[in-house]
């Protein structure tokens, strides 16, 4: 089966949306405080956000059966500098981002997720919508998928 994965953060929170034919999937969830990740998780950038929201999205997805083993993954990406990591191998000097990049990459090696990065305008993401709305429909847990 095939999806697209849109996903967006910032320093506060981060989104993600998997759309699978007519479906979409909706998720929002907050970034826990530094603390409880042993200060490996201090989101100080909308980048390192971008590249939690992918990571946990993914993983959300498995885990909620909508993304299976050996599907077709459209990563809908608007950051020229997440695009240029994920898409043509540049390295960032970034821990966090490094360590987000293997884990995505491990996770969708294990799967074996066939990838396709895709750069797109920031206006064409629907995942960002859910991070400036008071009244958001996007699911802050996984009621109604497990």
């Amino acid at each position: 089966m095939e999806h697209e994965i849109f996903f967006d953060g910032n320093i506060k929170e981060y989104s993600w949306s998997i759309k699978t034919e007519n479906n979409v999937a909706d998720q929002i969830r907050e970034h826990p405080p530094a603390s409880q990740s042993g200060g490996k998780l201090n989101i100080t950038n909308y980048e390192e956000s971008k590249f939690v929201a992918l990571h946990v999205g993914i993983y959300w997805g498995l885990g909620v059966n909508i993304i299976k083993n050996q599907d077709v993954v459209n990563v809908m990406c608007d950051s020229e500098m997440m695009f240029g990591i994920m898409n043509k191998g540049k390295k960032s000097d970034n821990k966090i981002i490094n360590d987000k990049v293997y884990f995505i990459n491990q996770l969708t090696n294990l799967r074996e997720l066939k990838m396709n990065y895709q750069f797109i305008k920031s206006d064409k993401n629907i995942a960002t919508k859910h991070l400036f709305t008071k009244e958001d429909t996007a699911g802050r847990d996984s009621k109604g998928y497990v």
